[in-house]
């Protein structure tokens, strides 16, 4: 059956406009890119989960934080895939919807994860003989549902906004589905859309800068007060994973916006740079936890050997 657009269910999407010559080297780089993304992140959330010496809140987060960059990144890359090999792309407005708010759900889930993740490690160096007494699995989970549940609320209340707006529309003028995206088929006020949208991202940024910013201080400060070298030392191997990531992922929602505000860049380019928050920090992340967090890079050549090499 031809899918026509004046079906009121589906979406046109227009995508990266390439040659046809392009689109099978596009393709295999997209494939390649999610294959990095995919086994690095899943490596590192199956090596925490499977090996009991790294279940302490530290690595439980940062399996969280490969859980969420999975999600963010197969929200869009399997899609980005198929439709380098389609030359007329239609996507439903139900599965628009669910990808988009895949999307904005890892956004601001990555955030407030960061967030509950600069909390532990201020109470791991700045007040190390509470630490388990304090971090227990009670407010682990506690703190791993504020960061979840709050993302979840927020982008819910988001998406509920758009979905009562009317539909005028039905193309897409983008390489995937996202919440302005969909407010924009609508020929209604959507100012509430628009300042909501803009409330979410100064209060998660604005949340996560606030808080990184004075656990950070009070662990500097601890760190020179205190003259062990070796407190100095691991504030410095806990702490850098964590910060790292933090402040790749940042910069990396900096620059796209940036770079989205020339109005002379190619729409191609301009696709290409509002991929980048669920492509780059998915795919670095795990390599940060491997050269930062030598529990995690040892357990990985640790299962390697004993799956790979069970001989040697």
């Amino acid at each position: 059956m031809n899918i026509t657009i004046n079906d009121s269910s589906m979406l046109s999407l227009e995508g990266f406009i390439v040659s046809p010559e392009a689109a099978h080297p596009l393709f295999l780089l997209t494939l390649a890119v999610y294959l990095v993304i995919f086994i690095g992140n899943v490596t590192v959330s199956s090596v925490i989960v499977f090996q009991k010496n790294l279940h302490e809140p530290m690595y439980l987060m940062l399996c969280n934080m490969s859980v969420c960059d999975l999600i963010g990144s197969t929200a869009v890359m399997p899609r980005l895939m198929a439709d380098f090999l389609t030359e007329v792309r239609y996507i439903s407005y139900a599965a628009c919807v669910v990808q988009a708010f895949c999307i904005h759900f890892y956004g601001s889930a990555a955030q407030l994860i960061l967030t509950v993740m600069a909390y532990d490690r201020y109470i791991a160096i700045c007040d190390p003989l509470r630490y388990n007494s304090i971090m227990t699995n009670s407010t682990l989970v506690k703190l791993c549902f504020l960061a979840w549940g709050g993302a979840f609320v927020l982008i819910i209340i988001l998406f509920a906004l758009t979905l009562i707006l009317p539909r005028c529309r039905s193309r897409i003028v983008h390489a995937y589905c996202s919440n302005a995206a969909l407010f924009l088929l609508s020929c209604a006020d959507t100012t509430v859309n628009n300042m909501y949208g803009l409330f979410i991202t100064v209060f998660l940024s604005g949340l996560s800068f606030l808080v990184i910013f004075w656990t950070y201080s009070k662990i500097l400060i601890t760190c020179l007060y205190k003259r062990q070298s070796s407190s100095k030392s691991k504030a410095i191997h806990t702490c850098a994973t964590h910060l790292t990531v933090y402040i790749i992922f940042e910069l990396t929602i900096l620059f796209t916006i940036i770079m989205l505000r020339f109005q002379n860049v190619s729409p191609n380019a301009r696709k290409m740079f509002g991929l980048l928050i669920t492509t780059f920090p998915p795919c670095v992340n795990p390599i940060i936890y491997g050269i930062y967090t030598k529990e995690i890079w040892n357990n990985v050549l640790k299962c390697f050997k004993n799956t790979i090499l069970p001989n040697q």
